[in-house]
Formats: structure tokens, sequence, C-alpha cells
């Protein structure tokens, strides 16, 4: 018993990723550092990779019902299903570097210096971008005011915010169903309205914090 008590925990596993031009990412959290991961590859090349999870594509722009608590946005609306372990992205990663030949170093291990996402996202950062920030201190930060508004959205909750029956220019914000062309998909069966503008995305999630009495910090640069 004093044995288990006092038992080590096993460190945590991490995966390092280098790009040829010198590029890092290495998070605390692996599906964070595989997200952007794929960022950097960029979306054009993502139907040229040719994986399966569950027997249902790794990267698609639809939401598959039975594993939507793990479909996380990546970027340009594909979403990727992240119910793997570190040892399964690990994999994965080396089976997208070999597919695409991107000539990555791929590592995995317990004692790699952890990057601030925040810092990396704040440097690649043009203009008019979002930056929101919670009351427990996380940052959400794309590379895209679009990825930024659709994630802040999916950690508020999106039938929470569904039951508010927010308006955007006289439309309902989510819907069942899609009704017009400026909406995206963000969960199954859920369809939200997508502001043309930063300052609108912005604007909205500002209407959306009040709602939900949520004292979040929302920034345009």
């Amino acid at each position: 018993m004093e044995d288990e008590r006092h038992r080590i925990r096993a460190q945590k596993k991490l995966i390092k990723v280098i790009f040829p031009n010198g590029k890092v990412f290495c998070y605390n959290n692996t599906t964070s550092t595989m997200i952007d991961v794929l960022k950097e590859i960029g979306a054009d090349r993502f139907p040229d990779i040719k994986m399966d999870l569950c027997h249902l594509p790794l990267l698609s722009k639809e939401i598959y019902p039975k594993y939507k608590e793990w479909m996380k946005p990546v970027c340009d609306g594909w979403y990727i299903n992240a119910q793997s372990n570190s040892d399964n992205k690990y994999m994965q990663l080396r089976s997208i570097n070999d597919q695409l030949s991107l000539g990555l170093t791929i590592e995995m291990g317990t004692d790699f210096e952890i990057q601030d996402r925040l810092v990396r996202e704040k440097k690649s950062r043009t203009k008019d971008k979002l930056l929101v920030k919670f009351p427990d201190g996380e940052y959400i930060a794309n590379e895209s005011a679009l990825d930024t508004y659709l994630e802040t959205v999916w950690k508020l909750g999106i039938d929470d915010i569904m039951r508010k029956r927010l308006t955007w220019t006289g439309k309902d914000l989510i819907t069942t169903t899609k009704i017009t062309n400026n909406q995206v998909q963000i969960d199954e069966h859920r369809w939200i309205i997508v502001p043309n503008t930063t300052k609108d995305k912005a604007k909205l999630l500002r209407v959306i914090k009040a709602m939900l009495h949520i004292n979040m910090e929302i920034t345009v640069i």
C-alpha cells in the first residue's frame, strides 16, 4: 500500500515536429501540436492525406455524429478526428510526412522544451486577427479570424448559444440545417452564421459573451 501511494506517475508524452525551414511545433497538448502542424502544412494538401481512423477519414469537412466530441477544427472548414493517444498521433504524423514527402523531423519524448502556443501564433499575425482570452487564462488566437471565431463558439458551447436564440442581420445565428450561404457547419446538425469582417466577428462574440455572462476578452489585432 505504501508503495502504491508513493508511486511516481509516468511522464506525459510529447510530440515535437521540425519543418525543413526550421519551424518547430511542440506544445503541452499533442492534439494542439498536431493541429498546428496541419495548419502549417496547409489545407490544400489535406485531400492528399489518405488515412482513416475508426473506418472514417482522419481529416474531413463534415463532423461525424459518433465522434463529434473528438472532431476538432483545423482550418478552412476542415476537422480532424482527434480520438487517439500520443502514440497514435505520432504514427499519424509520420504517415502524413511520408505520404506528402514533407521532410519533417518527428520525435516523441517527455523532456522537450514546451512552447507557448499563443506566442507562436502572435508572431505569425499580420492584421485583422482575433485574440480571445477566457477567464481561466486560456487563449484562442488562430492564424485566421474565422478559425478563432469557430473555436471560441465551440468552447463556449454550441447548444448553450443556440438556446439563447440569438440573431444576426435578422437571421437565426445557429440553425439545424444550412439556410444561408454565409453559414458553416460547426457540429452535427448545427450551422452557424459567419460575419464577413473580423470586426463583425468580434462584435458577435461580444454579444454572445454578454448573453452567456462570460467575462472573456475579445481583441482585434
